[in-house]
């Protein structure tokens, strides 16, 4: 008796390995490219920063700096590798110098952080941090109108950042610097938050009777 042929189903067997090695939930993702971040990073247009100025300028970069960084969700090491080719001048040679005087465990472990404390205690001493803290912590009104205070509550908030880090401490803080007659308007409104406040005391200022200009006037001369 003749041995019994075994057909061999090559399709469906084939056909069978697609379908376990695809899965049910279909085909793998393609491999995410990695992306230039330099590159990226150039096209936001950064500023430089050369060591010269007043702090305020320091500020300033490091802000501008750190929005492209958000935009961008930039991890801590790319930070790092874009922010050196921002410095310039003496900047420049600054860090270079900083870096000698690390050890190799300590640049390994260097964050952003780190970055900007160096950088801070280098172009915005502490002594000039203080006092602007000081000035903050007297602003008051004066002769600037509320939005003018608003603005320069805003701005100078972020050297006493603990002073403000809640609505209702900042709304404290605004209403205290007023100036008198719109803080007592606003105090028999009982508690209100910092957009309250604000609204309220424009709207007392607007009703508040304007300081009238006079023109001098030069007297004329007599006819002869």
């Amino acid at each position: 008796m003749p041995p019994r042929r075994v057909t061999v189903h090559h399709e469906n067997e084939a056909s069978n390995e697609t379908q376990s090695s695809v899965g049910p939930e279909g085909p793998p993702p393609p491999p995410q490219l990695e992306r230039n971040i330099k590159n990226e990073f150039r096209k936001e247009c950064p500023p430089v920063f050369d060591g010269t100025g007043d702090p305020a300028k320091a500020e300033t970069w490091i802000r501008a700096i750190e929005r492209i960084f958000k935009f961008l969700r930039c991890t801590n090491q790319e930070r790092l590798s874009c922010v050196t080719y921002q410095l310039t001048g003496s900047a420049e040679f600054w860090w270079e110098t900083k870096q000698r005087t690390m050890t190799r465990e300590q640049l390994g472990a260097l964050t952003w952080e780190n970055f900007k404390e160096e950088l801070y205690d280098k172009y915005i001493l502490r002594s000039y941090r203080k006092d602007k803290k000081a000035e903050f912590y007297n602003l008051k009104q004066g002769r600037m109108t509320v939005t003018e205070y608003d603005r320069a509550l805003c701005d100078m908030s972020r050297y006493a950042p603990e002073q403000v880090n809640t609505d209702e401490k900042m709304a404290e803080k605004f209403c205290a610097g007023l100036r008198h007659e719109i803080r007592m308007a606003l105090a028999c409104r009982g508690r209100l938050s910092y957009a309250e406040s604000l609204s309220r005391a424009l709207d007392v200022e607007e009703a508040m009777p304007r300081e009238k200009t006079t023109t001098p006037t030069t007297p004329t001369p007599p006819k002869p």
